[in-house]
Formats: C-alpha cells, sequence, structure tokens
C-alpha cells in the first residue's frame, strides 16, 4: 500500500535498524518511542498541520464536520494484517472529538487500502487498532501489563474499540497489540 502515498510528508521513516520509531504531537511537545515494529511496517502521518495536507479531497466541502479530521499516526503491518490508528491528546481529551478522528481516519485508510488493491490487483485486508495516548491515563496504566479499554460508541451508536496505555515515555508494540 505505501506506493499510494506522498513521501513527501505522509510517510514517515522509523529507526529498522533497533525497529523503535517516534510519534511526536508538536503542539504539546509530546514525544512516545515505541519498540518491536517490524520490517515491513510503513508508518504514515495522518495529521500534517498544513493546509494542502488537511484535505483529504476537494471533492468533498472542508467545512463538512468530521470528513477531513485524521488521527495524527498510522502503522500499517502487513505482516500481521494490521492497521494500528494513534491519537495523541492531551491531559483532557474530549471524547467527541478523538472518536471522530479515529472513525475518519479507518475509512481513509480503508479506502486507500481498495485503492491500492485494485492498482495493485491484489486483495489485503487489515484489522484496525485504535490506540489513544494521553497523560489522563497514566496514573494507573502506564506500569501495568494491561492496557485501559476506553472503548465507545460513534455518533451511529457503533461500537468503537479503543485502548490506552496513558502516554508513557516508551512502550512495545507488543503490548499494544495485547
Amino acid at each position: 500500500m505505501k506506493d499510494i502515498f506522498c513521501d513527501v510528508e505522509v510517510i514517515q521513516s522509523f529507526d529498522q535498524i533497533n525497529h523503535i520509531m517516534k510519534l511526536k504531537e508538536e503542539d504539546t511537545n509530546q514525544e512516545i518511542s515505541i519498540g518491536g515494529i517490524p520490517d515491513d511496517a510503513i508508518l504514515l502521518k495522518l495529521d500534517i498541520d498544513k493546509k494542502e495536507y488537511k484535505r483529504k479531497s476537494m471533492y468533498l466541502k472542508r467545512e463538512t464536520p468530521i470528513i477531513h479530521k485524521g488521527c495524527d499516526y498510522c502503522l500499517i503491518i502487513p505482516s500481521q494484517q494490521t492497521i494500528i490508528l494513534f491519537e495523541l491528546k492531551s491531559m483532557k481529551p474530549k471524547e467527541k472529538d478523538y472518536v471522530n478522528q479515529f472513525v475518519a481516519s479507518e475509512i481513509f485508510i480503508k479506502y486507500c487500502n481498495e485503492l491500492s488493491n485494485y492498482i495493485n490487483k491484489s486483495s489485503d485486508c487489515f484489522s484496525f487498532k485504535r490506540i489513544l495516548l494521553s497523560p489522563k491515563y497514566n496514573i494507573t496504566f502506564t506500569s501495568s501489563k494491561k492496557l485501559q479499554d476506553i472503548s465507545t460508541s460513534d455518533k451511529c451508536g457503533k461500537s468503537i474499540e479503543i485502548k490506552s496505555p496513558g502516554f508513557p515515555d516508551r512502550i512495545r508494540l507488543e503490548k499494544l497489540l495485547t
């Protein structure tokens, strides 16, 4: 799927020798290192703070809610048929906002996958994981072996599974996938 994305700012590099990626939120100076990243992983930055990147399509109205929302990062792992959406939030994340970001990002990435499948005459199918990184959940969960389940429903009543490890300085990918 990597071949359909612009590599100027969207495709992010990561340390393939040590299998570590760093996710950063420029506005809040938050940063996390995630280890155990597979060699075939593709890291995308979905929330680039430039006008031309905020708009997913010129066909769709800019002022329509949700359409042009997106998570901060997307990690595609073809060998595991998994896509992980990451949203980095402050101490007071607003549920409505991050749920809409997860939903819009998942719809967009599904579209990109379908487009890639058509172009490459393939039939790749991925499962999605949603990870919210917020210091709001640090007190209880950064030292725990479990992720906090903060699942909820979207505005249509569909269940949205969301997990959070808090916002540790570093974490292993395996923990996020449990």
